[in-house]
């Protein structure tokens, strides 16, 4: 067997003498045996360390939950890669059809397995879990929410990158002599779990850290919720008290970016790259990522600071990349069995190993994932997290390297590059879009907009980067590929009108344009709701109605039939 096991019988296939999984896995996605999927790093990562690993795909009935029995130390709950409530509904707030995670999936998840295993230990993570942490706007219902380890009643929230904080947890547990009366979590002394990275958890007692406004305080007056997204935003790494009830939650500080060892020792664990050949759907979900199957993971992180994007809070904004070594070596592994490279994948491929000269700090840290100390760098000086625009941040041409290194080796195969660029930044790379045209037959760029107004509320670049762009990308006789958005914050009918005109005077081809969805934990979901810029104070326009938020769609499209697309 080459998947990890999916049930206890499969278990005592997999594993020698086995009794019982350490850890059992619950899903939301299919289980994609790819390093494109979180569960599938989690879950081979915990895996080579010697932990018995078991992995439910997408429960439906209660037998679902039941195949992989009780975990010997906890269930780790995802809902996967999407909200699910943005999986379950569009910007319009229609139901999507025949989509297998459910609504809330966190809260449905949990309390299955709360009331199949009572004394279980619970921990949640992945993108709901992170965006949903504090006090946050839900679109569905068009108010405030609880955080989301109140609405779960999980143990523990892992939030961004978890491989550090989940072995961290496992290491914790070792060093206890189990009770199997207690839960699991109960036995971890909370000092311990005080000292773990990228955690958050129910304490009375919180330790040091910014106290943010609570649920309660958020209902009262919006100008709280303000505060509270102004404090997140502007302090990502820093430890977090929050009240709630008669108790409080412990958000430890945020954990440090990977290192490059670290990052190499988890993209070359042994994939399959296929999916489970037992998954639902399987037919349907191999054609739609046919072409996802031999992409290479370069890094994680963004430092864009778009105030819609939740992928500096999932994945961070200090750049994570992999080296070119062992970039080059899955390469060459993947052209000796196919001769493409459908990508190679970072939310903005340009930002490759570039850095922050804030980082300049240094410190020792013990890596649970390579088992030996490392040297990390952390800042000292406060910031206001606008990074595109900063000073500090170092842009380099290392992705240009890259593709020169795979030029090198690539002889008869083929490279294609499908992710998107930041085109307010190529500028400073010198030849990088030369180099990248010879390998993509569309650009994708996120300009999002032309009128200043609405790129202020974005926090996007101004309207003469864009063009200055497209001057330069005149010289490929190649289709572009912008990223629209509309009724966003700020934005209002002249605005879509002035970036119709705009699009038909450059002769721009629009047909990537969403509305805006509020989602957690944005600074342009807190705009939505309650119609200031929590950064400036300013008071800030916002599109509310389905109907302007259409007509404002719409603007940018002759056919009404794709216009209601997806709506």
């Amino acid at each position: 067997m080459k998947f990890l096991p999916t049930s206890i019988e499969e278990g005592k296939k997999y594993y020698k003498n086995f009794q019982q999984f350490d850890v059992i896995f619950i899903t939301g996605d299919p289980y994609y045996d790819h390093p494109l999927s979180g569960i599938a790093i989690l879950s081979r990562l915990l895996d080579s360390k010697g932990y018995k690993i078991g992995i439910i795909a997408q429960p439906i009935n209660d037998e679902d939950y039941k195949i992989c029995g009780f975990p010997k130390y906890f269930f780790c709950i995802t809902s996967g890669l999407l909200d699910s409530m943005l999986a379950n509904y569009t910007p319009m707030l229609k139901k999507r059809e025949n989509v297998l995670v459910p609504e809330r999936a966190l809260m449905v998840y949990t309390q299955k397995i709360k009331s199949f295993y009572k004394k279980t230990t619970t921990i949640i993570g992945g993108l709901e879990a992170t965006i949903r942490r504090f006090t946050h706007f839900d679109y569905r219902t068009n108010a405030l929410r609880h955080n989301i380890l109140d609405d779960t009643k999980a143990d523990i929230l892992i939030f961004g990158n978890a491989e550090r904080a989940l072995l961290n947890i496992l290491n914790e547990i070792k060093k206890i002599k189990i009770d199997p009366v207690k839960k699991i979590f109960e036995q971890i002394p909370k000092e311990k779990l005080n000292e773990i990275d990228g955690i958050a958890f129910r304490t009375q007692n919180p330790i040091k850290g910014l106290e943010i406004p609570s649920y309660e305080d958020c209902i009262k007056d919006k100008n709280n919720f303000n505060r509270l997204t102004r404090i997140t935003t502007l302090n990502p790494e820093t430890a977090l008290i929050e009240k709630t009830g008669l108790s409080y939650i412990q958000h430890n500080k945020s954990l440090n970016y990977l290192t490059e060892e670290e990052m190499d020792y988890l993209y070359e664990l042994p994939y399959e790259r296929e999916f489970n050949p037992n998954s639902k759907n399987l037919d349907l979900l191999k054609s739609i990522t046919q072409k996802l199957k031999n992409s290479i993971v370069i890094g994680r992180g963004c430092f864009g600071s778009c105030n819609f994007c939740v992928i500096p809070l999932v994945q961070g904004k200090q750049i994570s990349s992999r080296t070119r070594k062992s970039i080059l070596t899955e390469i060459q592994s993947i052209y000796k069995k196919d001769r493409i490279i459908s990508d190679l994948t970072l939310p903005t491929i340009n930002m490759y190993n570039s850095k922050c000269k804030l980082y300049n700090v240094e410190n020792k840290l013990y890596s649970p994932i390579l088992e030996k100390e490392i040297t990390i760098f952390t800042k000292k000086e406060k910031c206001n997290q606008d990074c595109i625009t900063c000073k500090f941040r170092i842009i380099n041409n290392e992705f240009l390297y890259l593709l020169k290194d795979i030029e090198k080796i690539k002889k008869n195969n083929i490279l294609e590059l499908r992710s998107a660029i930041r085109h307010d930044i190529i500028q400073e790379q010198p030849n990088l879009l030369k180099e990248i045209m010879k390998y993509t037959t569309r650009l994708k760029i996120a300009p999002e907009h032309i009128s200043p107004n609405v790129l202020k509320a974005m926090n996007k670049s101004n309207p003469k980067a864009f063009i200055d762009f497209l001057k330069e990308y005149s010289k490929y006789n190649k289709p572009l590929v912008p990223y629209f958005i509309a009724a966003h914050p700020g934005c209002t009918i002249k605005d879509m009108d002035k970036l119709k005109e705009f699009c038909e005077k450059n002769h721009l081809k629009v047909n990537l344009t969403q509305i805006f969805t509020p989602t957690p934990g944005t600074i342009s979901t807190c705009m939505y709701y309650t119609e200031i810029n929590p950064l400036t104070n300013e008071k800030v326009y916002v599109p509310r109605t389905f109907r302007e938020k259409k007509d404002q769609k719409n603007i940018l499209f002759e056919d009404e039939n794709f216009n209601d697309y997806n709506s």
